[in-house]
Formats: structure tokens, sequence, C-alpha cells
């Protein structure tokens, strides 16, 4: 660890070590590209949570099923029960955000995430052999676990790696692969039995092991906060295209060195601090309550209920590739238009979409004929995913990074997680109940509403964290005066 004066001086002059300069010279240069390949490794891990997202999409209905050969329970599942499956995931996920931090901080970023995948491997174990509801109990709860710690820490590890100017696209691989796995099963899950589906569920896990845990290095953060910084400065070194990296190495220094440890009062002392964790807070429940997990978890039976001339399961295809596409569109925009734009343009498409498809509910539940809208459920859905996927779905996470001051992230950002899957898990459980009690337009209509408030929210409090340093984003949010944050950014960038 570093005292406050090595601190300093680390800060206060170009880094150098005969040491570390004699690694470097032995430090095969290979630059943006292979930061980029860590952070696509690393993001294998959200094929784990996408495939837990999807799970009850097209399985859910597989339990509702009398025939023996499609339902491994050999009954029909109760609304209670299917409740209880879809929401055992996130109460799941609530748990592991809370050792995430103190893991990490032990064994690294990098083995907290191999860690973390097993119990998503041992549950799809369990669902090959699952006859009895309490094996879908346990399976899903383990689930949780993984999805958990996937939305605490990747996002983490792959800012800490890739360079500032890059972090945007990057941490959009995450969101890529959560669609890429989501759309995996919507493809092949209709058309296959629960034990084939959980079979195949496996490969992910195997392929994180693979690539990630054998090509991969630990974060250049750990290493310093453990006091290596020759490790920490190869790192630095493969995955930037610059030679020097002394400056960037001080950074970290300081970061790690000046803010060790966490302490609560300063936390509320400090206004930067305060105010980052309420945006965090508030950036989770919009994404939440704006109704994204339901609607996934759902969509299936939603479809179901509509009088459109499409299947169900056609209509999952249909959605699945449209995803995709989203996918692409957010990697480039996301750097170019900026967090605070496209997360306005994204909540503005979910309200209109899930507003529409609440009041085609409306006019159906009150037996108006909606035979000419029979098409309108599916484009909505669609128009809503679409929306959720180009920004509120990865600029969440990437803002909760960002916003973070490193100080305090380990903490708060897995409070920031904890607090996400709280809310998702007492969505989920709540929702059908919801919809049998109150109508499912009124939910809808629910979440229309709180779309239209994160609107507000983001246009008048959410600052633009596009290209800023954490230092940069910090002196944001701890300065009121527009003039005062321009002369301390140009004082960070000097």
């Amino acid at each position: 660890m570093f005292t406050s004066i090595e601190t300093r001086q680390f800060c206060n002059r170009r880094f150098v070590s005969p040491s570390i300069d004699k690694k470097k010279k032995d430090v095969k240069k290979t630059g943006l590209g292979y930061s980029y390949f860590i952070a696509f490794s690393a993001s294998l891990f959200m094929l784990l949570p996408g495939l837990s997202f999807s799970w009850p999409s097209v399985c859910i209905q597989k339990l509702y099923e009398k025939d023996p050969s499609l339902n491994p329970l050999g009954r029909q599942a109760t609304i209670q029960e299917i409740a209880w499956i879809t929401s055992l995931h996130n109460l799941g996920a609530i748990i592991a955000p809370l050792f995430c931090g103190m893991i990490s901080y032990q064994l690294g970023k990098k083995n907290t995430i191999l860690l973390f995948a097993v119990p998503h491997f041992l549950s799809n174990i369990i669902l090959i052999f699952a006859n009895h509801v309490w094996h879908f109990y346990v399976a899903r709860f383990l689930m949780g676990v993984t999805t958990g710690c996937a939305y605490t820490i990747v996002q983490i590890y792959v800012v800490e790696v890739v360079p500032t100017n890059h972090r945007g696209r990057a941490c959009s691989i995450s969101n890529f692969l959560v669609s890429l796995a989501q759309d995996f099963l919507f493809l092949i899950g209709p058309y296959v039995t629960i034990t084939i589906l959980s079979a195949m569920s496996l490969v992910p896990t195997v392929l994180l092991f693979v690539l990630f845990g054998k090509f991969s290095p630990e974060s250049p953060y750990h290493f310093v906060a453990k006091g290596d910084l020759g490790a920490a400065e190869e790192i630095l070194i493969k995955t930037r295209d610059a030679r020097d990296v002394s400056n960037e190495l001080n950074s970290i220094i300081k970061d790690i060195g000046e803010h060790k440890g966490f302490s609560w009062k300063e936390f509320i002392m400090s206004k930067g601090a305060r105010k980052s964790f309420i945006l965090m807070a508030c950036l989770v429940f919009f994404q939440q309550f704006s109704g994204i997990n339901c609607v996934f978890a759902y969509q299936q039976s939603i479809l179901a209920e509509t009088k459109s001339t499409l299947s169900a399961n056609k209509s999952l295809v249909i959605i699945a590739t449209v995803q995709m596409i989203s996918i692409f569109i957010t990697s480039k925009l996301v750097d170019m238009w900026g967090r605070k734009k496209l997360l306005i343009f994204s909540y503005a498409g979910e309200c209109l979409s899930i507003f529409c498809l609440g009041t085609y509910f409306y006019l159906l539940n009150n037996n108006i004929d909606v035979s000419s809208l029979n098409l309108l459920p599916l484009f909505t859905i669609i128009t809503y995913l679409f929306s959720f996927k180009l920004g509120s779905g990865p600029l969440t996470s990437v803002l909760s990074v960002e916003l973070c001051p490193p100080k305090y992230m380990p903490i708060l950002y897995s409070l920031a997680a904890f607090i996400l899957n709280l809310l998702s898990y007492v969505i989920t459980l709540s929702f059908p109940m919801f919809w049998i009690t109150f109508g499912l337009e009124v939910a809808l209509w629910g979440f229309a509403i709180t779309a239209f408030m994160a609107i507000l929210f983001t246009y008048f409090l959410i600052p633009e964290t596009m290209g800023k340093t954490f230092a940069q984003i910090q002196i944001l949010l701890n300065n009121n005066n527009e003039v005062q944050e321009k002369k301390s950014l140009e004082l960070i960038s000097v």
C-alpha cells in the first residue's frame, strides 16, 4: 500500500523505475486490439445472464403444457410457481453484489468472474435432470447469483482495462453478447426441450474459462492496489497504442493510493459522492420500473394474449433478429452521440411503444374490434426492446461506472447492482398478480409513465460523461458553477 507522501511523490514526477523499465523492454507491444480482445473475452461472462433473462420467455410456456415430453414436471405449473421460478433469478442476483466487491479485492476481478461463472454451470446441470418444481427454484436462484456478479463487475473490469476514449464501444460488447445469448434462446428454445436447451447452455461457460481464463490479464487497478506496479504497467503497455504509459499509471496510483479505504463519514461529506450515488440509484430505478424484465420474461405470454396472425414462437424469432440490429447501431452511436442524448432517445422510444401496447390491450379487453391492429403488439414490443438495447440497457451500467468516484466504486457500484436486482425481483414477482388483478394495460401504462419520467430526469440531471476521465467527471459532479467546471477541466487536461 502507499502512504500519502509516497503517492504525492509518484504523482508529482514522471514515473520511472529501473526494474519496471527493464520489464517494459521485455513486453511485446500489442496495442488497442488486445484491449478489445480482453473486453470481448471478459464480456463472454454476459452470455450467462443473457441466457438467464431469456429462459422464462421460452420455458414458461413449456411448464404450462400437459405433455410430459415438453413439461418435465409432468403437470401444469401454477401461477404462483411460475412467479417464483421467474423471480428467484432476481433474488439470487440480489445476493451476489453483497460479496463481489470484497471477493474481487482479495482475488482480483478476473478470478471473481471465473468463480461466479460456476453457479450458472451448476444450474444448467440441475435443469438437465430437473423433474420437481424445487429443482427449478434452485437452478434459477443459482443463475441469479451469476447474473448479480456479472452486472456488478464486468463493466468495472472493462473500464479499468480499456483506454478512456474507447470505454463506450468496449462496454457495448457486453450488451451485444447479452442480446446474442437472448436471441439464441429465442431462435432455438421454442423448438427443443428444457433438457436439451440446458445442455446447450453449458457451452458459454466453457468458452469463458478457455478464452478469458487463459488469455486475459488481471486489471491494472488490482495490481496497483496490491503494490505490483510492474505488472500494472505491463498490462497498460500491452493494451495501449503508446509505449509511455507513465502518466496513466500515475493517475491509477493516485486513485488507489490517495483514495484507499472507504469512510461513510467522508462519503456523506462529499457532494460528488452523494450525487453520484443518487444518480446511480435513480438510473437503475428507471431502468427496472420502465418494465424491461417483465416484458422480457413474459413477452411470449403477452404475445399469446393478442389476436396476432403470427404465432408467439415466430414473433420471438423476429424480435431476436431486430435486437441484433439494435446492438450494432448502439456500438456506433454510443461514442458519437454521447450518453445523455442516446439515453433520452431510448426512453422516448420505450415510453411511446409501451403506451401503445397498453392501449391495444385496453381496446381488446373492452371488446373493441382490433383486427386491423393485429400486428401492433409485435411491432410495439420490437420497438420497446430496440429502444432499450439502444440506450437504457447498456448505458445504465456504463454511466453507473463512470459516475462512481474511484474511491467508492467497489462499494457503491455493488450497492447499485444490489438495488437493481432488488427492484427487478420485486417487479417480476408481483407482475403476474398485478396483471390478473388490474389488467395488463394498467401495468403497461405504468411502465410508460416511468419511462417518461426517466426522460425528464436524464435531460435535467445526468451529466455528459463521454470522453471524460474519472477525475473530470467528479469535478462536474462536485461543481455547480459552469465556468468553474470548465476551468477545472482545463487544469485536469493540462
